[in-house]
């Protein structure tokens, strides 16, 4: 039951971490500038700071793979609502692409600043950014535990189970005795 309530929770405060830190540039130790998730994915307009005269704009366009972060949330939020195995198994799989491809993005910004300013900038990961992969990750745990644990069916229920109480095998969920599918996800009590 536990995944069920929790997993599209995750997904949901996901998308809160893309309006936080993701990306800080600095030069010798000054932050220059901040990107939110949002930023990364929209793109925005940055003042760059000059030696000599005022500042010049820059357009940075919208990321890519900050794109497809951000469609995988959605897909994880929207499927972690389905109540049932596959519905479980989708959302462990969403949590591992989601996490996959934070990855890629970061060597991806890390290459593309190295390649563009010879090392002159550097990155450093905001709260954002390292709270959306703990998250993910977060997302694979508590979707793969009750799979492994024996279809998400807690000891204390397959025990009570036997005193008269019927649950289903699938999620969990009391059901009632005379039940030939559970009412939670649909599973067959058979």
């Amino acid at each position: 039951m536990m995944p069920k309530r929790l997993s599209p929770a995750i997904f949901g405060v996901v998308l809160i971490c893309f309006f936080l830190p993701w990306v800080n540039v600095s030069c010798q130790g000054q932050k220059v500038v901040s990107f939110t998730g949002i930023q990364l994915i929209t793109g925005t307009t940055v003042e760059e700071p000059q030696m000599f005269g005022p500042k010049k704009e820059r357009k940075v366009n919208g990321e890519p793979l900050a794109i497809l972060t951000f469609l995988v949330v959605i897909t994880g939020l929207g499927l972690g609502f389905l109540k049932n195995k596959k519905g479980t198994i989708i959302s462990t799989v969403v949590g591992g692409i989601g996490t996959i491809i934070l990855l890629l993005l970061k060597s991806k910004l890390d290459n593309d600043v190295l390649r563009e300013t010879g090392g002159m900038l550097q990155l450093d990961y905001g709260i954002g950014f390292y709270f959306t992969l703990i998250l993910f990750l977060s997302a694979i745990v508590v979707n793969v535990y009750p799979i492994i644990q024996g279809k998400g069916v807690p000891l204390h229920q397959i025990k009570s189970s036997k005193a008269g109480s019927k649950f289903c095998s699938l999620c969990g969920a009391k059901a009632e005795l005379g039940a030939t599918f559970c009412s939670e996800c649909g599973h067959s009590l058979k």
